[in-house]
């Protein structure tokens, strides 16, 4: 489980794990980073690189240990319905556009939520 032995090493502040993890992924970084600066509009891109890695870990455990994957057409279109709404609000609202990260991961999270309990 990725996301667990993550906060295990970084709990027992493991730094070899850290230097590992990232010079045995440089693509991974670079393809993050990117994303991060492509969804920031360049401000940001390392925070929001993470987010996005953080959201990638997270979601393997829990698909691992559900035994189920919001990666279905329900679970995609749903997906879709609610994430669109909501990046639009936030988007056409004066002062909004600076939480654009925090709503994607949510209606991620909130997704999942649904599809494990009675989608």
């Amino acid at each position: 489980m990725p996301f667990v032995e993550l906060l295990q090493n970084a709990m027992t502040l493991n730094p070899q794990f850290f230097i590992d993890l990232v010079m045995n992924n440089l693509l991974w970084v670079f393809m993050l980073f990117a994303a991060g600066y492509f969804f920031s509009g360049g401000k940001k891109p390392l925070a929001r690189g993470l987010v996005f890695y953080l959201m990638v870990m997270t979601s393997m455990d829990i698909f691992k240990l559900m035994g189920f994957s919001i990666f279905t057409a329900t679970g995609i279109a749903l997906l879709y319905f609610l994430r669109m709404p909501v990046l639009l609000l936030l988007e056409k609202t004066r002062g909004m556009g600076k939480y654009m990260s925090l709503a994607w991961t949510l209606t991620f999270y909130a997704v999942i939520a649904v599809v494990a309990f009675g989608g």
